[in-house]
């Protein structure tokens, strides 16, 4: 039997689950409605947007530390910033030479 955690809106979220090749192993949160209808999500986005409530598509969520899916996903960790901001970001974390 799967675990899951009602949320008030009647939907069921399952997970966190291990993110694909594709997302690059992020964890992924799996959302079922009464319909049994799934969508997913970002875990580190699901349990800002369970805490803080809903944000804007051009919004995202970020890791203070740096660490992504290594580092942690306590609320502490976790800020919003703007998805330009989070792709300059990365992209400056990725060009630093080892």
């Amino acid at each position: 039997m799967m675990k899951y955690s009602k949320l008030k809106n009647g939907k069921k979220a399952y997970g966190p689950y291990k993110g694909s090749k594709q997302n690059g192993g992020r964890p992924i949160m799996v959302i079922k409605d009464k319909d049994n209808k799934a969508t997913s999500t970002n875990a580190a986005r699901y349990k800002y947007e369970k805490r803080n409530g809903k944000l804007p598509r051009d919004k995202d969520v970020d890791h203070k530390n740096n660490k992504g899916r290594k580092g942690s996903d306590h609320h502490k960790n976790l800020r919003v910033i703007s998805h330009s901001a989070n792709v300059a970001k990365e992209n400056k974390r990725r060009a630093k030479k080892p």
